[in-house]
């Protein structure tokens, strides 16, 4: 019985010694027994020069049977050895020979001038052996756990890390293999993947070991699907191996009538999901890093059912495969975490890199002294079994302090009818603020409209942070020598394309304006009515933008001007009007444009009527904004204390999406849901702004039929915005919630508001003390200067109590500012609070601001306050004001003054428009995306943050009646909780000086 490949190779030599074992790109066939005969002969001279067990080979080689050849002469004398590419650039291949610290190299050129200079007289060139020279090699035992072979991969760092793969995995994964697709001597398979590449060994090896004829296409078909078709034909090949990329060309092209595929397999990239019918036979997509040993997992489609969800299928040979968080625990149900594969499958480590090896390849606690390796895959389990990859944990980018998925950006656009191929690259210009996301896609065919369909699609789908900032549209996507996808080429191309030089607007005023968003934006030509937000304008830049043009124009310019009028066309106008003021106020909202819009749709008909046992026990809950920060915890809280279903509306493009997107979510927030609780959760995917959310009637109705009750937590969250950027989100939102409310059956509603409808209206009331039951309107003057993400929220409230007086069960919660979690120390990144005390830690210093309060508290407790309060029909009815009662109402002062106390922290009060000046040109500064919160002229000559100094103090009576003897109680920004808050949002645990 063989015990590795070499022994399964011998035995085929010596049951078919005359059966071809390969074929190159002319036809030629060389057979078992003379390339048996040939790497002895090879193998005889390596020895000879000294090789054997422990040495490392370097093997630069083309598709050729010389390849074939080297490995086996390298493998029969004991030596591992290295496949290098010779397209591989010259630096690439001269780090990897010298990584081998070998003074032999096997190579099929007659000239290597790439290595020539550096191993004189050490080179063997394999065509030299012939039948005319006659050698006799030395036995070597060879050991299963004997080096086979060592592969160099990129991995994240561009720097070639060699993995050593042993004999044993090597033939576990072969003989898998061999058995499992009926791999025999009848067959022939290709030689198709990058030689450098260990799919490469598979092709070889299965081969090899299983009598199979291996052959070798040209390099001028290798990448082409109709000509790979037509050699699998001519070939009569049994097996074949395309590049993930080349699928679904291969998949949709002509097949030629002779074509007498088994199996066609591919590996490399995430599969999109795609039918296999038109192939005529099976699609196995394997996934599995080098370190694993080629393969981890196998998915075989069929038909269009296997490819309904995306997913790399289940583990083969003797590989386990766990889905782990950040503790290395496993996740809970079908949540998302890192994927680990243990098993004989796993490679020795890296050559000469134990640290490396050591962080890779783990024995945590817990495992029963397994040995894992981690791959730095996202994945999470399906409900039957399979796994379904979600990308690289390096796919995560962060930009602008969001986190991105790059991943979740390509599949939606594979999702828009006419592309056949997508991947976003990050583009990297000098400053790191300008980092931006480019959409690199392919079309099935010329379509004049597909980007606009491809934009529209991603804005539906996706929040405007994941938006790329532009779009390359291109013939095919280049690929590497491995036939991957080459995102280095990619950002070449992208970059090649934008330095062509544009030409200037013929308004001289626009041309001025569009001179500086030339430069900020990287483009080489804009026109007058480009929308800065649609061209790669964002948060940031708008406020560099809003800068450079008061700078260059002398005019002030605001931030939100940017958002008002965000064509050249449009700002120059408006610029043009407001030239020769020193200093303007932010224009006000007009009272009756809040006004028009406070008001109940009139298709809204409300019954009064509802069961009470709808808001005590419910059977069904809808929870919009679930993949917020509170909406994520509020979720949380109610699977805790409840026992019904509660149906998410989540936006994406498919419920699939919609669910990876909350189980990304919660894991963000730290959140664990226990297999039970999640099992209730049910995501829905769709739009909260369009007309029944963009849902199928009948799913819409049945909805409607189900649901009990009602969370509304969803809120698009901007200190920036304009209100007619917030209306559509919030207002329109809401009235498509008091839509689904009213249809049907009566639904008891819970607005999630805040505390900020309240606005500066002290400075026009005069009052002191706003109670819970007062009525919002006197401070509608601050409201209409106030910012749009209020005023909206102030609109939202006033139709929600209109819709209550027709006799919708409504309670609004008005919620403090949720600092972060009281145990976990989460917070949401969008936040200003924690981009002001990063920017405090790192300055030492504090504004001037007199009694700022902003309602801190955490969000748990608001959420458990939620869940608790909105179980009691009392309630309904009524207002809570979700912060502390004043003695324990933090101002700005007593905050930092805590963090003092606790950790040693020492904060200089400075005048404010000191403190301002020492960060408002700081590209990098925490704050600056949110320069205009703090020197934006917003009303009476100051900024927003100042207005809200001496604010009211907020009745929060009814919050107290409704928790009493509830055990909720108001968070006291302890030690611990503020330790936990301040290593969550800095990356490191705060020092105490004075412990």
């Amino acid at each position: 019985m063989a015990n590795h490949v070499l022994d399964a190779f011998i035995q085929q030599v010596s049951t078919s010694p005359a059966h071809p074992a390969i074929i190159d790109k002319d036809n030629n066939t060389m057979s078992y027994q003379k390339l048996d005969t040939l790497s002895d002969r090879l193998c005889a001279l390596l020895q000879q020069k000294g090789v054997g067990p422990g040495d490392y080979i370097p093997l630069l080689a083309q598709r050729t049977p010389q390849l074939v050849i080297g490995m086996l002469a390298i493998a029969k004398s004991g030596a591992a050895y290295i496949p290098l590419d010779s397209s591989y650039p010259e630096q690439r291949i001269k780090y990897i020979i010298e990584q081998s610290r070998s003074s032999i190299i096997l190579s099929d050129h007659e000239n290597n001038n790439e290595i020539n200079q550096d191993n004189r007289g050490g080179i063997i060139n394999i065509n030299t052996i012939t039948d005319e020279i006659v050698l006799t090699r030395q036995p070597v035992d060879i050991p299963q756990q004997a080096l086979a072979y060592v592969i160099f991969t990129s991995g994240t760092t561009g720097t070639p890390k060699g993995v050593m793969v042993e004999h044993l995995p090597l033939w576990n994964i072969v003989r898998w293999h061999n058995r499992q697709f009926a791999m025999d001597a009848d067959c022939r398979t290709t030689l198709n993947a990058g030689i450098g590449f260990d799919v490469a060994q598979w092709e070889i090896w299965s081969a090899l070991t299983s009598g199979a004829a291996l052959c070798l296409p040209a390099e001028e078909q290798r990448l082409q699907p109709t000509a790979l078709l037509q050699f699998f034909a001519d070939r009569r090949l049994t097996h074949a191996f395309v590049p993930t990329v080349l699928v679904p060309d291969v998949v949709r092209a002509d097949k030629p009538a002779q074509l007498a595929l088994r199996y066609l397999f591919t590996a490399g990239e995430k599969l999109t999901p795609l039918d296999p019918t038109p192939l005529g036979c099976p699609l196995i997509d394997y996934y599995g890093p080098t370190e694993a040993t080629i393969f981890a997992t196998c998915n075989p489609l069929t038909c269009a059912a296997d490819a309904a969800t995306a997913s790399i299928g289940r583990p083969v040979t003797d590989t386990e495969i766990f889905i782990l968080d950040e503790q290395l625990q496993p996740v809970s149900g079908d949540a998302p975490g890192e994927l680990f594969i243990s098993g004989s499958c796993l490679a020795r480590g890296y050559l000469h890199n134990p640290q490396l090896s050591a962080e890779k390849f783990l024995q945590p606690v817990g495992f029963n002294g397994k040995r894992l390796y981690r791959s730095g895959d996202r994945a999470r389990w399906l409900a039957d079994g399979r796994i379904q990859y979600l990308g690289r944990l390096d796919d995560q980018v962060k930009i602008r302090g969001n986190r991105i998925e790059l991943g979740e950006i390509e599949s939606v656009i594979m999702q828009t009818p006419g592309v056949s191929a997508a991947v976003a690259v990050v583009a990297e210009p000098e400053h790191a603020a300008d980092k931006k996301i480019v959409a690199c896609l392919v079309a099935d065919a010329a379509q004049p409209d597909l980007l606009d369909a491809v934009k529209a699609r991603l804005k539906k789908t996706l929040p405007s942070y994941f938006l790329p900032a532009d779009y390359l549209l291109l013939p095919r996507l280049p690929l590497n020598a491995n036939g991957k996808t080459d995102k280095a080429a990619l950002l070449a191309h992208y970059a090649a394309s934008r330095t062509t030089a544009g030409n200037a607007l013929p308004d001289a005023a626009q041309e001025q304006v569009a001179a500086v968003w030339r430069e900020l934006l990287a483009l080489n030509a804009i026109g007058a009515d480009d929308n800065f937000f649609d061209i790669g304008g964002h948060s940031l830049l708008a406020a560099r933008l809003a800068e450079a043009i008061g700078q260059r124009l002398g005019v002030k310019t605001y931030v939100r001007d940017i958002y008002e009028f965000p064509t050249v066309a449009a700002l120059t106008r408006a610029l043009a009007q407001r030239s020769g003021q020193a200093q303007p106020e932010l224009d006000s909202e007009p009272v009756r444009a809040l006004q028009e819009d406070a008001k109940l749709p009139p298709d809204v008909q409300i019954n009064p009527h509802f069961e009470p046992q709808q808001l005590m026990q419910p059977r069904a809950i809808l929870l919009t904004g679930a993949s917020g920060f509170v909406g994520s915890h509020l979720l949380a809280d109610l699977l805790a204390t409840r026992q019904a279903d509660i149906y998410c509306l989540v936006r994406g493009d498919s419920a699939e999406q919609a669910d990876q997107r909350l189980d990304a979510v919660l894991q963000k927030h730290h959140i664990v849901l226990s297999t039970e609780q999640r099992s209730r959760v049910y995501v829905v995917p769709g739009n909260l702004a369009e007309p029944r959310f963009a849902l199928p009637d009948e799913q819409y109705q049945r909805l409607c039929r189900q649901v009990d009750m009602i969370y509304h937590s969803a809120s698009a969250v901007n200190f920036i915005q304009p209100y007619s950027y917030m209306k559509r989100d919030n207002v329109q939102g809401l009235n498509e919630i008091i839509r689904f409310a009213a249809h049907l059956r009566t639904k008891p509603l819970m607005l999630l508001s805040t505390i900020s409808v309240y606005s500066w209206g002290h400075l026009h009331t005069g009052k002191r003390v706003m109670l819970e039951s007062d009525d919002i309107d006197q401070n509608l003057p601050a409201v209409l200067s106030d910012l749009g993400y209020v005023r909206s929220k102030w609109v939202m409230e006033k139709i929600a109590d209109l819709a209550a007086l027709q006799g919708l069960p409504l309670m609004t919660f008005r919620l403090g500012y949720a600092t972060s979690h009281s145990r976990s120390g989460v917070s949401a990144d969008y936040q200003w609070w924690g981009r002001l005390v990063q920017t405090c830690l790192s300055s030492g210093t504090l504004p001037d601001l007199r009694d700022l309060r902003e309602g801190l508290t955490t969000v748990d407790y608001m959420t458990r306050a939620i869940a608790h309060i909105s179980r009691n029909p009392q309630a309904l009815g009524l207002k809570f004001n979700l912060i502390h009662e004043d003695s324990n109402n933090l101002t700005l002062q007593q905050f930092f003054q805590r963090l003092a106390d606790y950790f040693g922290y020492r904060f200089r009060s400075m005048p404010y428009h000191d403190w301002l000046a020492q960060w408002q040109h700081d590209e990098n500064a925490p704050l600056y995306p949110l320069l205009s919160l703090f020197r934006d002229n917003m009303s009476h000559g100051q900024a927003a943050v100042q207005l809200y100094q001496d604010t009211y103090q907020w009745d929060c009576s009814n919050v107290k009646r409704f928790l009493a003897g509830s055990g909720i109680e108001e968070p006291r920004f302890t030690r611990q909780e503020l330790e936990n808050y301040l290593y969550r949002l800095t990356g490191k645990a705060p020092v105490s000086l004075t412990a």
